[in-house]
């Protein structure tokens, strides 16, 4: 029989994602949403559905097939993260996931309209760019017990919601708070202000190549700005770089891991969706290329991404 921590997932009890369009996912990896948000964050964990997702909820649930696939191939895997901090005796919301819409001017490899702006305005040129926005209710009854803050984009800088939701808070010494930006926007003295009262603030800045080719795989960044941006934040922040591998970048990884040695902390995942741009699908003379510097290089999470690499497309 499996103990608690293999049969369950602590996300479940403890953490709530709400997006754009009022939509709330158990986690950032959910396939699905399985409720509406109505503006309430104190009722969600308490919700119908969620009571439903926690006695029914297994490792199998194909919404959870990431996960699943991080723990076939031997990687620590999100839920495996979550049940390391969080217990599962009681169902109290300490770690939120904010995404307020998707406003974004970046076109990624790998995104698509839910998560920027900009990539529903690219695939509706004849249409006002206003009608691309996903945004979410106002936030109320902000329970005392949330102790982590994570902003999500879209792109959290390019408006002012993430600012008033901190001002919200009766106290922010206690809060951990992280965002994932993608480099291209400064923050505001106002933030610095905000953020120098939090417990833990850490930076999670999207960076998928160097020069140019970052420029092409996240298309409208601007590489002198993003390094410019990265070092702002690296003088007064925590943060992380982090890299999401495909089919379209992963040549460049040796130049990223150049760049890298001149900061702290990088890290990689693979791109699983869409499938056409998983790198399990290049052809047999890239695989070997690529596990080639998979050997060579100091790539973070590199056994992970051999193991995935033996998979079937």
């Amino acid at each position: 029989m499996m103990n608690n921590c293999h049969s369950k997932c602590a996300a479940l009890y403890n953490h709530t994602n709400v997006r754009g369009g009022n939509r709330v996912y158990p986690c950032c990896r959910y396939k699905q949403p399985i409720q509406t948000f109505d503006g309430d964050i104190d009722t969600i964990l308490h919700s119908k559905e969620y009571k439903q997702l926690r006695e029914n909820w297994s490792i199998n649930d194909p919404n959870c097939a990431k996960c699943m696939h991080e723990e076939i191939l031997g990687k620590e895997s999100l839920r495996q993260r979550f049940n390391k901090e969080y217990n599962t005796k009681k169902v109290e919301l300490k770690y939120l996931e904010v995404g307020f819409d998707n406003i974004c001017d970046l076109t990624c490899d790998g995104c698509w309209e839910e998560w920027s702006s900009a990539w529903w305005a690219k695939k509706n040129p004849n249409l006002p760019h206003k009608q691309g926005i996903t945004s979410t209710e106002e936030f109320t009854n902000i329970p005392s017990t949330v102790n982590k803050v994570v902003f999500l984009g879209g792109e959290p800088l390019m408006t002012n919601r993430h600012r008033r939701f901190l001002e919200s808070f009766d106290t922010l010494q206690d809060l951990e708070v992280e965002y994932f930006t993608n480099g291209m926007h400064k923050l505001h003295e106002e933030d610095y202000q905000l953020l120098s009262q939090c417990k833990r603030v850490h930076f999670t800045v999207s960076i998928d190549g160097v020069g140019t080719l970052n420029e092409a795989v996240r298309g409208g960044s601007v590489w002198s700005r993003v390094v410019k941006t990265l070092d702002e934040i690296r003088d007064t922040f925590d943060y992380t770089i982090h890299t999401t591998i495909h089919k379209n970048n992963w040549h460049g990884l040796p130049e990223l891991a150049e760049f890298t040695k001149n900061y702290a902390c990088w890290t990689t995942n693979i791109l699983t969706f869409p499938k056409k741009l998983d790198i399990i699908n290049l052809e047999q003379c890239d695989k070997i290329k690529l596990e080639k510097i998979l050997d060579t290089y100091d790539i973070p999470n590199k056994t992970y991404i051999q193991a995935h690499l033996q998979g079937e497309a």
